[in-house]
């Protein structure tokens, strides 16, 4: 039996119908689930039509709502709030939110020159996070008669232009500046930021779901075929054991690799039709084509930005980093290889997935949320001797230029790799892999520990 029967059996027992229909399943969900959050969400930030209630009939109140107006982007849907009980007002009118500008509104500007209120008045709703949009649309409007109310007070009461009312509200413009590699370059640090993360965190998305998918699809394979004794009769056969092993993970890496293209493509569907227009925005951002800085009159793209600041990754750094995504690959798959032979029964697999698990998830969430280069020494500690961890990190460090933490945590996972992979060979070529089991309770309970029959009691003879 050739290496390519080998692979070709093994992929034709991961790769099933019914696995393929599920990858396709996923991606419908994403798709289905980013349309209707999508739909949602729109609905949500909706600040096309605002209910007003307008109660002051002076002509600086008027001339504010029809600056509002003018402006085309919003429109008012006027009602008429009758008393103060506005449950009462609200269950008759058919609304749910409304902002009241109260009687005396204009006078207290100009003549009385004291603070005036705007009230917002709002229907708690389910406390899910779009029923809170309502109040995001409408204090859009509110910031809008707040700006034009005090520059109707510069105009009206101190005479002042346009041109210096802007200088008094907004006397000093900031100018950001940004240091990285020891290069400095005039851009907003937060755009960078936004676009380093975009870049940083797909890839881990990535060997997250590649990870997960490649392990679970082995462990299942190998402890499949051993309760069943179908890999018994495979190893009894004139093939290399060596040949079965690098089939069996060959055919996982291929999987776990559809697996993750699904997924990522249909969590790509989601969060576009999850974001909407913002998508668009954020694309731009994400791509450099937005202009986001000012350098000598001309406008500087966050690209170029990365580019003087020496953060772009060249082919060289792109090359390295794929060479560590198959070291990582090959790691999560001796683990599992090993742990899934372990496994007696279904549910010891289940049991037995948890350890590679936590390894692959503790550190993901980690390093979304802590910059490793800033923690502790405890939690690094803890953090670099999970092999995963360092593939996490392996983007940023190559963008950031360090590289001593990417060939300190490469090194690193190279030597694990050897270990795991003698392990594994080990296993494979001798008898242990049908000799060493880690049994459920049930399993413990019809044979002990280790699957043997355990000899009766006195009582029971």
């Amino acid at each position: 039996m050739k290496f390519g029967n080998l692979l070709k059996k093994e992929l034709g027992e991961l790769i099933t119908p019914q696995a393929v229909a599920s990858m396709v399943m996923v991606l419908v969900l994403y798709a289905f689930l980013g349309n209707v959050m999508g739909g949602a969400m729109e609905e949500g930030f909706d600040t096309s039509t605002i209910t007003l209630c307008n109660l002051d009939s002076s002509e600086f109140t008027q001339s504010l709502l029809d600056e509002v107006e003018a402006d085309g982007t919003t429109t008012i849907n006027y009602v008429d709030i009758q008393s103060e009980d506005y449950a009462a007002e609200f269950a008759r009118l058919g609304i749910k939110s409304c902002i009241i500008i109260p009687e005396g509104y204009g006078d207290s500007v100009l003549v009385d020159k004291a603070p005036a209120e705007i009230l917002y008045v709002n229907e708690l709703a389910a406390g899910n996070f779009l029923s809170s949009m309502s109040s995001v649309s409408a204090s859009d409007l509110i910031s809008v008669i707040q700006e034009s109310t005090t520059n109707e007070i510069f105009l009206e009461t101190y005479g002042m232009t346009q041109e210096e009312i802007d200088r008094v509200k907004d006397p000093a413009e900031m100018v950001e500046y940004t240091v990285a590699n020891g290069k400095t370059a005039k851009i907003s640090s937060s755009m960078l930021q936004a676009l380093m993360m975009v870049q940083s965190m797909i890839a881990p998305f990535a060997i997250f779901f590649l990870l997960l998918m490649a392990a679970q699809m082995i462990m299942t394979a190998i402890s499949t075929e051993k309760i069943d004794k179908t890999l018994e009769t495979l190893l009894s056969t004139p093939v290399s054991r060596m040949s079965v092993l690098l089939a069996k993970m060959t055919a996982a890496v291929i999987s776990a690799l559809m697996n993750a293209v699904f997924m990522i493509v249909g969590l790509g569907i989601y969060m576009l039709g999850m974001m909407g227009s913002a998508a668009d925005a954020f694309t731009s951002v994400a791509t450099g084509s937005t202009a986001v800085g000012e350098v000598a009159g001309e406008s500087l793209s966050a690209t170029q930005a990365m580019a003087e600041l020496g953060l772009n990754l060249s082919v060289g750094s792109y090359l390295l980093f794929g060479l560590q995504l198959f070291i990582t690959i090959a790691i999560g798959l001796a683990i599992a290889l090993i742990l899934g032979a372990m496994a007696s029964d279904v549910k010891s697999v289940q049991t037995l997935t948890m350890p590679i698990m936590l390894a692959v998830m503790v550190p993901f969430f980690m390093t979304m949320f802590i910059d490793m280069n800033e923690a502790s020494m405890l939690i690094k500690a803890v953090m670099f001797v999970i092999p995963f961890t360092h593939s996490y990190t392996a983007l940023t460090n190559l963008m950031n230029g360090d590289m001593l933490m990417f060939w300190g945590g490469f090194a690193y996972q190279i030597v694990f790799l050897v270990v795991c992979m003698f392990l594994a060979v080990r296993m494979f070529t001798t008898d242990k892999i049908f000799t060493m089991s880690v049994a459920s309770d049930a399993g413990k309970k019809k044979g002990g520990l280790f699957g043997k029959k355990q000899a009766p009691s006195n009582d029971e003879q």
